[in-house]
């Protein structure tokens, strides 16, 4: 059988192996996430707009009843139409390789990609709340708690920056942000869903930067650091040094072992790059499959078409480990760390992995 999201290269991660932290997230995690949208929602009614308030009460409804699903471990049912342009892919997947699966029969990748589409098909099956992001509040607190972090890094940035620039020095600046962006992804936001960043969040963390009064006790050295950073940033999207896209595939149902097949003009695009960098576990999960990989696998291996296809590109992964999956490590050190698998997923070890493609 060839591989599919219902048979990956090796034995799928699923929730119904009691011994996996897809189990732990399967039973508790969901459920936590998602009431903690429900919660946001609710702290949102506004009992003077009445239609809205409606909506919104159906909406908090529909997320319990999600809850319920979950934890009677129903069959996948397919997905509301909400207009969006991924749905038929979304439900032909269903469809197509998890008929009749549950929650936890069906593969963790899918059934936890699928919930996060399932959310995002209640809300913006409504008028009132379409563009809501049930869980703005929770990047605002993470954010706001990391500050010390994130001037600590627009700092650090303006120190790289400044060096004078020769083949050493890049080197250098290239090695300090690569560490930068790796353990920046440690920050503990385990209970936030797998969404990708958003056009929308990136202007938010943009006006925020230049808002001084979002941050209470910030001094002076602190908001010139701050707003140095706004102004590089800025000037890179003016002069489109930064260019801001999206795709619909990078929250599609599939691994990136099918992107080439599933989306031939955005691999195309990608293969033209001197270097392509991913970021973050769900990414990590994606690009090797989320299966069970003996950690000693080559990540060449495990990325499979993505390093061995025609023209694939150089790739570079940066992932903080917070799922039971990890490959490219040396003989001895899983044996190292212990018997107990806990280490794959307490956000306390990382990899740095790199293709040449």
């Amino acid at each position: 059988m060839s591989v599919n999201p219902a048979n990956p290269p090796r034995p799928a991660l699923r929730a119904a192996d009691e011994e996996t932290f897809a189990h732990i997230t399967a039973t508790h995690r969901w459920k936590d996430i998602i009431k903690k949208a429900i919660d946001n929602i609710r702290d949102s009614l506004d009992f003077s707009e009445v239609d809205k308030n409606e909506e919104g009460k159906k909406i908090i409804a529909s997320m319990e009843e999600l809850i319920n699903q979950i934890q009677r471990k129903d069959q996948l049912i397919q997905i509301e139409d909400d207009g969006r342009p991924d749905i038929v892919s979304w439900n032909d997947a269903l469809n197509t390789y998890f008929k009749g699966e549950n929650w936890f029969t069906a593969t963790w990748l899918f059934a936890e990609c699928y919930l996060y589409r399932r959310i995002i098909s209640i809300i913006t099956n409504t008028k009132h709340w379409q563009n809501y992001d049930p869980y703005f509040r929770q990047k605002e607190d993470s954010f706001k708690v990391s500050f010390t972090t994130i001037f600590e890094f627009s700092k650090r940035i303006d120190e790289l920056i400044s060096l004078q620039k020769t083949k050493t020095n890049d080197k250098i600046i290239f090695y300090e942000l690569a560490k930068i962006s790796l353990w920046g992804n440690a920050i503990d936001l385990s209970m936030l869903p797998n969404f990708d960043t958003t056009l929308d969040d990136f202007n938010w963390l943009l006006k925020t930067l230049k808002n001084n009064e979002f941050f209470s006790s910030i001094s002076n050295i602190e908001k010139l650091s701050l707003e140095k950073l706004f102004d590089r940033w800025q000037s890179y999207i003016t002069n489109s040094n930064w260019i801001i896209t999206s795709d619909f595939f990078w929250t599609s149902p599939y691994s990136f072992w099918h992107l080439e097949e599933k989306a031939p003009e955005l691999y195309n695009d990608l293969c033209k790059s001197h270097l392509v960098i991913f970021k973050g576990d769900l990414n990590y999960r994606k690009l090797v499959y989320d299966c069970k990989w003996e950690s000693i696998t080559p990540f060449k291996e495990a990325i499979g078409p993505l390093a061995n296809s025609k023209n694939s590109p150089p790739l570079l992964s940066l992932r903080t480990g917070k799922s039971d999956v990890f490959v490219g490590l040396d003989e001895g050190v899983e044996k190292s760390l212990g018997s107990d698998k806990s280490w794959m997923y307490s956000g306390k070890f990382a990899v740095i992995q790199f293709s040449e493609g």
